[in-house]
């Protein structure tokens, strides 16, 4: 079999909404809301530039059923792009874009889009027609599909190649195989559990790659065969930081394959903890942070970065952060100072500060009254056995509630919190009731 190179990309949502941004300067907004499209151009720039066999999408391709002719008129364009380069495209539709939900566009020649109900196959050749690989995928026709779709697939998709399509394939030919589902594989936390499946089926089934979508965080959960999600190649909240972008993968004559990840993000998300748990005052608070946003800036390589930042560790300073809401203060100048800089420069890199969290705690370590004989070391360990034992803190939950009796959407959204913030708010709790102790002097 001949070597070759495709890209494997998934999650494009274009045109995605990126709520919250009526504060945001107009030039700032204007980048964010573009930043779907101008990753999409940056993928066609990609397959050219590394003269692909290919291009391979793994579901969707927009952010909603309701697709704005904006958004199919760009990915219409870049289609025919690969057209003229002769880089065909194969595709499939996920939850958020169902295949027969929304306008749909006649794509050019080049792009096959894989049906429902059934995976169907095709044979992706060279430029010179050569055979290089089957690809067999299926599209979603709703948005919530709960099917495990992965055992539809066949073991020998070349056998499941129209007759047409095979057209010149010897009859025992084995090639590269390439399975596209978008879907999740044994369970993601976030995720909505999408076609489910198992990494052991899947490595099962005979293929030798499989292009995962659905899933935004990019990861390798196999090799040989190949189980590989892309993540998302625009980042859209502060929940979906780092790099975003698509895999490069080569194959060679031995089908053994290498990925290469490029980046094709136009705007990046951060979520840095900044610990100020070693400075003394607000001074070096105030340069700890601009060193962090110079890195994050040296980071984004000429991209714009929004940062959440969030102050951690123990610190004296942790009563005057409190009050006096300096960090808001900060963030707000540093902002304007970075706007008139990108301004004044021309330059597309720069931080912007989306939000300054303080998490940091007061200069007391609750393990020194934990063996105490005294009040405080009651409430300690009272609060270390709230976070070990669910029904001591369904009891303390529940005393604390009575104090608003005419709260049942409170109750409800505490219902619906998960177990890991209901010890961050014990702790809280705690170390909130120690410091005010402590500080009254008359308890030890």
């Amino acid at each position: 079999m001949n070597a070759f190179r495709f890209i494997h990309a998934a999650d494009l949502h274009v045109d995605s909404p990126f709520r919250g941004l009526k504060d945001l300067p107009v030039s700032l907004r204007s980048r964010v809301v573009e930043s779907t499209f101008a990753a999409w151009d940056a993928l066609v720039d990609l397959a050219v530039q590394e003269q692909v066999a290919f291009v391979i999408v793994s579901g969707d391709l927009y952010d909603g059923k309701d697709r704005s002719f904006k958004a199919q008129w760009r990915l219409q364009r870049g289609m025919e792009r690969l057209a003229a380069h002769r880089i065909a495209v194969y595709l499939i539709h996920g939850n958020h874009d169902p295949l027969h939900e929304g306008v749909q566009w006649a794509w050019p020649d080049n792009v096959t889009v894989f049906g429902i109900g059934a995976p169907g196959a095709a044979l992706a050749r060279g430029a010179d027609g050569t055979p290089l690989a089957v690809i067999a995928g299926m599209s979603y026709g709703e948005s919530a599909v709960r099917d495990n779709l992965a055992v539809r697939y066949p073991s020998e998709p070349e056998k499941a190649l129209a007759p047409e399509a095979a057209d010149g394939l010897p009859e025992r030919a084995r090639l590269f195989r390439i399975g596209m589902l978008h879907g999740t594989v044994d369970g993601r936390p976030g995720h909505d559990p999408y076609a489910p499946c198992s990494k052991r089926e899947l490595i099962a089934a005979g293929y030798d790659y499989w292009a995962l979508g659905h899933i935004h965080l990019r990861e390798v959960l196999h090799a040989s065969p190949y189980l590989v999600y892309p993540g998302n190649t625009q980042g859209r909240h502060v929940k979906e930081t780092g790099a975003k972008g698509a895999y490069v993968v080569e194959v060679d004559e031995r089908r053994h394959v290498s990925l290469r990840f490029a980046p094709l993000d136009q705007i990046r998300w951060s979520d840095e903890a900044v610990d100020i748990a070693a400075l003394a005052d607000m001074q070096q608070v105030m340069e700890r942070l601009d060193t962090v946003l110079a890195g994050l800036r040296q980071q984004g390589g000429g991209r714009l970065v929004f940062a959440r930042l969030t102050l951690v560790g123990r610190t004296p300073l942790y009563r005057e952060l409190q009050r006096h809401s300096l960090e808001q203060q900060w963030a707000a100048a540093a902002n304007e100072q970075e706007l008139e800089r990108m301004e004044r420069s021309g330059s597309t890199d720069g931080v912007w500060i989306a939000k300054v969290c303080v998490r940091c705690r007061p200069d007391l370590d609750p393990a020194v009254w934990m063996e105490s004989d005294s009040f405080l070391g009651d409430l300690v360990r009272l609060a270390d056995r709230g976070r070990q034992d669910s029904a001591l803190w369904n009891e303390l939950l529940a005393e604390a509630l009575r104090a608003f009796p005419a709260q049942p959407r409170l109750r409800q959204w505490l219902a619906d919190q998960p177990e890991e913030a209901a010890a961050d708010w014990l702790k809280e709790a705690m170390l909130l009731a120690l410091e005010a102790l402590h500080e009254g002097g008359s308890i030890s």
